[in-house]
């Protein structure tokens, strides 16, 4: 509460910009007195989709503040929706900066916050005979199969931790072969994979 005014800060894991919009449309609902719906996101990481909304505030008085305690606290996949019922009384630019900026700290003090790992997708074809060895090692190494496709070759889509994916990649085939060689490609050209980075993101 400030001045007269009541902020409510509201914040969710997300996946997709469209799990964001569907926060937002509920907490519309639950409060159709409200004034102000002012919001921000990120999603991804290296590079980070950012975005935020003012929803009628003075520029960079209120979705700025609440996307700032999102970096502050190294938060990504996450949107905030900050509700504002207008008290009567006017905060001034200052005084917006510091209620969304509080509003949104509390509720990211009061939230779970999960660890999860970033994951990046290969595609690799391989002979038939090899496909059921293969798989079980890439589970064996608890890395996730994402896609499986069955055609002139078999192919399975998986995916490698993002901040080591060229060297997890090139120990994952190390350990299966049982050869020694210098990069992915060389693997390929030996045993008849094929080997594309797909570069998607997922979130486990």
């Amino acid at each position: 509460m400030e001045k007269g005014s009541k902020f409510l800060a509201r914040i969710m894991p997300i996946d997709s910009e469209g799990d964001a919009q569907s926060l937002l449309a509920s907490l519309k609902k639950l409060h159709p007195k409200a004034r102000h719906f002012c919001t921000a996101l990120r999603l991804g990481s290296a590079p980070t989709l950012e975005r935020s909304n003012d929803d009628g505030e003075p520029s960079g008085s209120a979705g700025k503040p609440i996307l700032g305690q999102l970096v502050k606290h190294d938060l990504t996949h996450v949107s905030v929706v900050v509700v504002r019922y207008f008290g009567g009384t006017k905060l001034g630019i200052p005084g917006l900066i510091e209620a969304y900026k509080t509003s949104t700290a509390d509720a990211i003090s009061h939230a779970t916050i999960v660890k999860r790992s970033i994951y990046t997708t290969f595609s690799i074809s391989m002979k038939y005979e090899a496909f059921p060895s293969f798989k079980n090692h890439v589970l064996n190494k608890g890395l996730p199969v994402i896609e499986e496709v069955f055609q002139d070759q078999a192919k399975m889509v998986i995916g490698l931790r993002k901040s080591s994916a060229d060297q997890d990649l090139l120990v994952l085939l190390k350990e299966f072969s049982r050869l020694d060689f210098n990069s992915p490609k060389e693997y390929g050209d030996y045993l008849g994979l094929k080997i594309v980075p797909l570069g998607k993101e997922i979130i486990i």
